[in-house]
């Protein structure tokens, strides 16, 4: 499957935090490493999300979830993924899950369509490709001022019930940035 970007902005993102569970991933990550979709696979079946989607506090009443990429340090080789659900700022942390909590920041925010055939690479991989690409035409660059970080968000309609439909799902992904100098 390939990938393509459908929609794109620059927005004010709130102060808010990520919940759930995480691994340390090391750079560059081998096309069968499968420890992000085995992380994924354990925070179901083990009730984790379930028990996250429950909780109080949530950006959202569906059943979205994030895939949180920071504590990137430039140079290093290592940054952590955490599989969880985007909350409100000062929402208390459940004991055995960890938390990123996001600052108030200006943020690219895109839609990322999976296709047929190849073109654009695959809707995760190139994720941050497509949309440092919008960013750049639009004059934008990555801000790291507010924490190294990008983020997947599986909206349940747009990702999950359209992979259930045999659709094609859609991404959509954020990233910090500011505006480019001059």
């Amino acid at each position: 499957m390939g990938a393509k970007l459908i929609k794109f902005s620059v927005q004010t993102f709130p102060k808010s935090r990520v919940i759930g569970k995480s691994v340390v991933m090391k750079e560059p990550a081998d096309i069968e490493d499968r420890t992000i979709e085995d992380l994924w696979e354990r925070v179901r079946q083990d009730g984790s999300l379930d028990f996250l989607f429950n909780l109080p506090h949530k950006f959202s009443r569906d059943r979205d979830s994030v895939g949180w990429m920071g504590d990137f340090h430039p140079g290093d080789k290592v940054y952590t993924y955490l599989a969880g659900v985007l909350f409100e700022q000062d929402t208390p942390v459940p004991e055995g899950f960890v938390y990123r909590d996001i600052a108030e920041c200006e943020i690219a925010y895109a839609w990322i369509q999976e296709t047929e055939g190849s073109e654009g690479g695959d809707v995760h991989t190139n994720a941050s490709e497509h949309i440092n690409k919008a960013k750049t035409e639009d004059g934008y660059q990555f801000d790291g001022s507010n924490g190294f970080f990008e983020m997947e968000y599986y909206s349940e309609e747009r990702y999950y019930k359209a992979l259930e439909r045999g659709e094609n799902v859609i991404l959509d992904f954020y990233s910090p940035c500011k505006k480019a100098n001059g």
